[in-house]
């Protein structure tokens, strides 16, 4: 038999038990005072992009959500893929960069890569990013023929190229 005190032990636990927490204390061997630090991935960018241009303003992500497939790419947003692939309208997710998630006004509605449409609240709203954007964004329509629109300010034009 394996004792506790053994390097080979293995505690299964689950995280659903209401006494997980006090169960994987006792598991670990922690003592009162005690640290334990869990990190999770955060992948960073692959691609090397570095994110120069961080939306303010509601006015700002409005005009963002106007850009073609090159508009999005060059301010760092990543395509996640079709929202309901199967629906002959089915349209695309393109997420945020990390680096926009303090800048995001309250209340602004996103998709997130479920599916689901939520208001976002800053602290609340999770900022888990894999690959360096958030698991949140905006759908755009298939059609990469969409130009830049000619309401998009200066400022974001010379930035989505």
């Amino acid at each position: 038999m394996i004792s506790k005190d053994d390097p080979r032990f293995v505690a299964v636990l689950d995280m659903a038990d209401p006494d997980f927490g006090e169960k994987l204390v006792e598991a670990l061997g922690l003592k009162r005072g005690d640290e334990l630090e869990i990190v999770t991935p955060q992948f960073k960018r692959t691609d090397g992009k570095a994110i120069t241009y961080i939306p303010k303003t509601e006015t700002e992500y409005d005009a963002i959500r106007l850009l073609d497939r090159r508009g999005r790419e060059a301010l760092g947003m990543g395509y996640w893929g079709q929202v309901q692939e199967d629906a002959p309208d089915a349209k695309e997710l393109w997420l945020f960069p990390h680096e926009w998630y303090s800048s995001i006004p309250a209340g602004l509605e996103l998709v997130n890569i479920c599916g689901g449409i939520e208001k976002f609240t800053p602290g609340e709203t999770n900022d888990d990013m894999r690959f360096g954007l958030l698991a949140f964004g905006f759908v755009y329509e298939r059609s990469d023929a969409l130009p830049i629109h000619r309401d998009v300010p200066a400022s974001l034009r010379s930035q989505a190229g």
